[in-house]
């Protein structure tokens, strides 16, 4: 029945956007779109950009399914922009967007709620052991990050607000998707990245067999169920909906576990990481884009 209720919708997948992710959008949408036309759901898709924004009021939309990543799409934008139109949209909303966007934000407020441990942030120029990372405060797919070996490259960088700059961590790439299934949020699993580059980069994420997964993680059970509950619980305390990925990193020296930072709007592509674990669940494409959507309803 609730199926039945969904394919009355007009639903508008909303992808591209101006962002440095505009390309991974579009093949996310574009997968989501085919997926539910395929189904026979009264589906239209949108490629916006910021002259076109009106085309969602145009489109006269039950609900958006927000493909969109970086700005307006994940910052609580688009979400606004929905609400203050009275038009339903899937993911989280705006302020849980807008903080989970913002790396530090998330990262101080899930000291003080929950005591997360997550790398530290380079702060003074002083007693700094090299190299350290820089990445962007703001924005996905790894766009922006680099590896600062000297004091002559982290001054140029260290007063930019824009850039987050942390102490490395070597060890696992680990990463967990939490969805609402019926009301309950669920962890998915924990998949193990491994890749050849310096670090999982935007050509280790979207390119075929730049990257490997292993899923489950080869880490101990303990480990594996510390994520899958932490991972539930950063989720719920951000006021999180429909879905998200949570990206860890594991040090190979003591086993610490550290929070890197919370996607609340996860790729959809084929080469993605939340669909492949919901596949692991037994979750088939369709079934993830159903779950979303029934969420924000």
């Amino acid at each position: 029945m609730i199926d039945k209720n969904i394919k009355l919708l007009k639903i508008l997948v909303v992808a591209g956007g101006w962002s440095d992710e505009r390309e991974v959008s579009l093949m996310s949408g574009k997968n989501v779109f085919s997926t539910l036309k395929r189904d026979k759901f009264n589906v239209i898709f949108l490629d916006i950009k910021k002259n076109n924004i009106d085309q969602i009021l145009i489109s006269k939309p039950d609900i958006i399914f927000n493909s969109l990543h970086g700005e307006f799409g994940e910052d609580g934008g688009i979400n606004s922009y929905a609400q203050k139109n009275n038009i339903l949209i899937t993911h989280s909303g705006a302020i849980s967007s807008a903080l989970c966007f913002n790396k530090r934000l998330l990262k101080y407020f899930l000291k003080k709620e929950l005591n997360i441990l997550s790398p530290k942030e380079i702060a003074y120029k002083n007693k700094i052991k090299f190299p350290v990372i820089s990445k962007p405060n703001w924005g996905g797919s790894s766009k922006g990050i680099k590896f600062l070996n000297n004091m002559k490259e982290l001054t140029k960088t260290i007063n930019n607000h824009q850039n987050l700059i942390e102490e490395i961590i070597y060890g696992k790439e680990l990463t967990v998707t939490v969805i609402e299934n019926n009301n309950k949020i669920i962890s998915l699993g924990v998949t193990e990245i491994e890749f050849e580059n310096q670090h999982y980069d935007y050509i280790a994420k979207y390119t075929k067999n730049k990257s490997y997964h292993f899923l489950p993680a080869r880490i101990s059970k303990l480990q594996y169920d510390f994520l899958m509950k932490t991972s539930k619980k950063i989720f719920h305390v951000c006021g999180c909906k429909g879905i998200g990925r949570l990206d860890y990193i594991m040090n190979q020296k003591n086993g610490k576990i550290y929070f890197l930072e919370m996607n609340t709007h996860p790729g959809l592509t084929k080469l993605s990481l939340a669909p492949e674990q919901a596949n692991y669940q037994s979750i088939s494409y369709l079934n993830l884009l159903k779950k979303i959507l029934r969420s924000s309803l």
